[in-house]
């Protein structure tokens, strides 16, 4: 009897499991900064990740920076109109509005908005300052918010500093996924110390991965969840649909969804 009852228990908890999943767009495509490029909208402004809700994509990717007053931001550059992020206070940055008049938003803001669109995924990579220790505090404080707004069902994390990876694993159940370097390889990407550390998140550049098909086999092998960025040529988004990633980042989701509906 007790041994039925475990089953049911466990029956239960994959149905749930399951169910999480299937809450979500049912494809590979996590639109880069939203989607902006075939769209005309700003990167990472709340009418791009509108727009790649939308078309339907299963996440849309954001940047998350934290002002001089502690607002955290959601931003690509360390810089906007010549002004440090770090450096200036949110009421500052805001005097100079995104290219379709939208200010700057926060990720509370964003976080409200996406709550409109319980189908896509809020992927949040939480950016390496020129501190890098800095990115630490950031990705506590983005937890923080993503926590108190009873979000986490809907949210992941990306960030290309390890030890801030460590830090935040220990105050979240989101997944959370190593970024490695851009363009530069680094001995810390290598599957041996992915494996030794337990990671089991991923979003190397798409380079890295055509470089080392050999990891893929890897990570794959030892469950590891794998994503690319940014993956926006043909060839290469048949290269990784083919080694079934899990995720492909891009910045045109339009011809990566076609490619993904096609392929089902």
């Amino acid at each position: 009897m007790k041994k039925l009852s475990l089953l049911l228990m466990a029956a239960v908890c994959s149905l749930n499991l399951m169910a999480q999943e299937a809450q979500f767009h049912d494809n590979k495509v996590i639109s880069h900064r939203g989607a902006w490029k075939n769209t005309g909208h700003p990167q990472n402004s709340l009418a791009s990740f509108r727009a790649a809700a939308e078309m339907g994509c299963h996440g849309s990717e954001c940047d998350v920076h934290l002002t001089l007053d502690d607002s955290l931001v959601v931003y690509h550059d360390l810089s906007h109109a010549g002004m440090l992020i770090e450096k200036t206070n949110y009421a500052d940055l805001i005097k100079v509005p995104l290219k379709n008049s939208e200010k700057i938003p926060t990720l509370h803001e964003y976080i409200i908005r996406a709550k409109q669109y319980p189908k896509t995924k809020l992927i949040i990579d939480v950016k390496t300052p020129k501190e890098a220790a800095r990115a630490t505090r950031i990705a506590l404080a983005a937890a923080k918010v993503v926590k108190d707004m009873n979000f986490e069902k809907s949210v992941e994390y990306l960030l290309g500093y390890l030890p801030a990876v460590d830090e935040l694993r220990t105050v979240t159940e989101c997944p959370v996924a190593y970024l490695g370097r851009y363009k530069n390889e680094l001995p810390e990407m290598h599957p041996d110390t992915i494996l030794r550390r337990k990671i089991k998140f991923l979003d190397y550049q798409g380079l890295h991965y055509l470089a080392h098909p050999e990891w893929v086999e890897v990570f794959q092998r030892n469950g590891i969840h794998l994503n690319a960025w940014i993956i926006d040529k043909e060839e290469e988004m048949d290269w990784f649909l083919q080694h079934n990633f899990d995720y492909i980042t891009t910045d045109n989701p339009e011809r990566l969804l076609e490619k993904t509906t096609k392929k089902k």
